[in-house]
Formats: structure tokens, C-alpha cells, sequence
């Protein structure tokens, strides 16, 4: 697995992982995210966090 942070853009996870929420189910990624590639959202505008959902290229700031 590599985790690729982007400064202006999501956070890129390469290979494979499995995502819980706090109570331990698994979270599955939207039909847009290619498997073994999941982005989540690094800008906190996506409508649907924790993935990205591109909402990042409105904008010019940096990723929280």
C-alpha cells in the first residue's frame, strides 16, 4: 500500500485497504474509485466525504 498526499487535491490510497467508520463497519468506496485506488477528500468540501468527489478544483487552497 502507498499513501500519496496531495497538496491541492485528495489524499490517494494505492492498494488494497479496507476503511472502517468509528464503529468498526467497513466503508465501501463509491462505483466512481477504481479498485485499488481509493481518494478520499483532503479539502473537506466533497459531498461525499470521506471521498473525494473533485470539489477540491474549485478552489486554490491548499488540503486541510
Amino acid at each position: 500500500m502507498e499513501v500519496i498526499i496531495k497538496p491541492k487535491g485528495p489524499i490517494v490510497i494505492d492498494g488494497p485497504v479496507t476503511l472502517r467508520d468509528p464503529e468498526g463497519n467497513e466503508i465501501t468506496p463509491p462505483p466512481k474509485q477504481r479498485a485499488g485506488r481509493i481518494k478520499l477528500c483532503g479539502c473537506g468540501r466533497s459531498k461525499i466525504r470521506p471521498f473525494c468527489d473533485g470539489s477540491h478544483k474549485e478552489t486554490d487552497d491548499q488540503a486541510v
